[in-house]
């Protein structure tokens, strides 16, 4: 009920931003015991992911006090797993004066004035060196400087916790909103609703998901080697990180691969990209599987850059209603078209992509669904328009 009144209301996004935070009334509940202050800063990092997720917001269109709330939680689970060292190394330095903006705006806020006087002298010293805050992660080359000032921030995590003064402060916020556990997922919908970007929004992310895959060279390299493998294709699940490693008697870059088929290895160079059987406890590298050399993945990069390959499998996947978020395995490819396997859940599907339609093929080689290359265009428009309206946005 009161979430229907304030979207009457009208109130429900002013300047650009949302104004309600909305959180399980047992977490709000909860964080009246000091010592499940957790609760609460915890449901309001979820709503900030949440709602980032269904509703496809950016962080400056959310209630500035859920940001800030949400990076000094950040800050702080950094800082107690690998210290300021981490915090730098896993923010990076372009995204560093933005995140320490926030916390250092939340801190204030919720009363953490030793932790915000911590945060600022490191901010400082990352100014005054940024070489060697370059090099921070969290293990290797930690900053003496960075480690005097861990400790500090624990000794005051230990006169007085800053998620205790966080839940506190989130407790006061007018934009907060508590709801029974069983209305929570609508709530985020509703919100979600409210984001008048979101339909193209959504599209953007499912059709830049699917051409990263294509465009990106490792993964299409992954994609191409998956799908060279004789008699039958392997079907690309994720690719894992990278590391250095002996392969046939060279050390190479390799990086994990799961396919439909199990634990694989793909040997990603400047040749191409070779996959390998994998043994994984303890790790033995077995049989090659396939070879695919620069110019095919080169191809595949060029039929899928001129036939809006993303757009197009991303348009009939969702004519087909099934779910966008979809793996790309590299099938075969000539001067004007290319086939792909589309993994979308329990789901695969063939579709073939060339500069006039696309189409998917069934199990049983029959033609399943045609799109056009004036709808896969205009398709191609409404992803461009999301993309456009996340630009310049924080």
């Amino acid at each position: 009920m009161a979430f229907a009144m304030r979207l009457q209301e009208g109130t429900m996004i002013v300047d650009g931003r949302l104004t309600m935070v909305v959180v399980p009334s047992k977490a709000l509940e909860a964080a009246r015991s000091p010592e499940k202050a957790d609760h609460l800063t915890g449901a309001v990092v979820d709503y900030v992911n949440e709602i980032q997720s269904v509703g496809v917001y950016t962080a400056g269109e959310l209630p500035a006090v859920a940001i800030q709330a949400y990076h000094a939680d950040y800050y702080l689970s950094q800082v107690y797993n690998g210290g300021h060292s981490q915090f730098i190394g896993n923010t990076g330095l372009e995204m560093l004066p933005t995140t320490s903006g926030d916390a250092l705006a939340g801190l204030k806020a919720m009363g953490a004035s030793a932790q915000h006087q911590i945060l600022q002298e490191m901010i400082a010293w990352v100014e005054a060196h940024p070489g060697e805050a370059a090099l921070q992660t969290g293990f290797e080359n930690r900053a003496a400087a960075l480690s005097a000032l861990d400790r500090r921030f624990f000794a005051a995590e230990r006169q007085q916790p800053m998620t205790q003064l966080a839940a506190r402060w989130i407790a006061s916020w007018p934009e907060l909103h508590a709801v029974a556990q069983e209305q929570y997922s609508s709530e985020i919908e509703g919100l979600a609703q409210l984001n008048p970007h979101l339909s193209h929004r959504l599209i953007w992310r499912s059709v830049h998901h699917i051409s990263f895959q294509m465009t990106d060279n490792l993964q299409l390299t992954v994609a191409a080697v998956c799908g060279a493998v004789k008699p039958d294709p392997e079907l690309k699940v994720m690719v894992l990180p990278g590391f250095d490693t002996d392969v046939e008697g060279q050390q190479c870059t390799a990086f994990g691969v799961r396919t439909n088929k199990g634990s694989r290895l793909c040997v990603f160079d400047e040749a191409g990209g070779r996959l390998y059987e994998l043994a994984t406890r303890p790790m033995i590298v077995g049989a090659r599987l396939s070879t695919v050399g620069t110019d095919t993945i080169q191809n595949f990069l060029r039929i899928a850059e001129q036939n809006f390959a993303a757009e197009a499998i991303d348009l009939l996947l969702r004519k087909l209603s099934l779910g966008p978020t979809a793996a790309i395995t590299a099938l075969s490819v000539s001067d004007d078209r290319a086939s792909w396997c589309v993994v979308t859940g329990e789901t695969s599907v063939l579709v073939e992509t060339f500069g006039d339609r696309a189409q998917v093929i069934g199990s049983d080689g029959e033609l399943v669904l045609t799109v056009m290359r004036d709808e896969i265009e205009r398709h191609a428009a409404d992803a461009a328009v999301g993309r456009d309206s996340l630009k310049d946005r924080p």
